[in-house]
This record gives structure tokens, C-alpha cells and sequence, in this order.
């Protein structure tokens, strides 16, 4: 892990697509904002989007995509 910032705890990315097929990374940043510490997501492909997040709204994204995952399982299960 390659922290660029005293201000920062944690660092990770992939490398995704987007629907129309074109290169993306995920960045996903741990990082203090004041007093507080902050998830950021930042999206670099054919456009750039950063969020940030409190632990609350991370939580939240996480049930999200936990959510879709076991409606994508459940889907499958479906079809077979």
C-alpha cells in the first residue's frame, strides 16, 4: 500500500470498465478531513467524479453493493 499523504490511512484501487466498454479505476481513499476521517471515492475514466463519505454513508454504500450482489445471486438462482 503506497500512501500519498501523511493524511492518509488506507489506498486501494481496480481497474473496472465502464458500460460503454472504456478503461476506469476505482480509487479508494481513508483520508483525514479536519478532525475527522473521510472514505473517498474517485472514479478516473472517461470522466472524473470524486465522493467522500463519513462511516455512516460508507456502511450504507457497503449494504448497497452487498445488496446488489445477493440480488444478482438470487437472479441466477432464478434462471436455473
Amino acid at each position: 500500500m503506497e500512501l500519498h499523504s501523511e493524511q492518509e490511512s488506507y489506498r486501494a484501487t481496480i481497474q473496472l470498465r465502464t458500460p460503454e466498454g472504456a478503461r476506469a479505476t476505482l480509487i479508494v481513499l481513508r483520508r483525514r478531513c479536519g478532525q475527522q476521517w473521510r472514505i473517498w471515492l474517485t472514479f478516473d475514466g472517461a470522466l472524473k467524479t470524486t465522493v467522500t463519505m463519513d462511516d455512516r454513508e460508507s456502511d450504507e454504500v457497503t449494504g448497497m453493493i452487498k445488496a446488489a450482489r445477493c440480488a444478482r445471486d438470487t437472479a441466477e438462482k432464478d434462471l436455473a
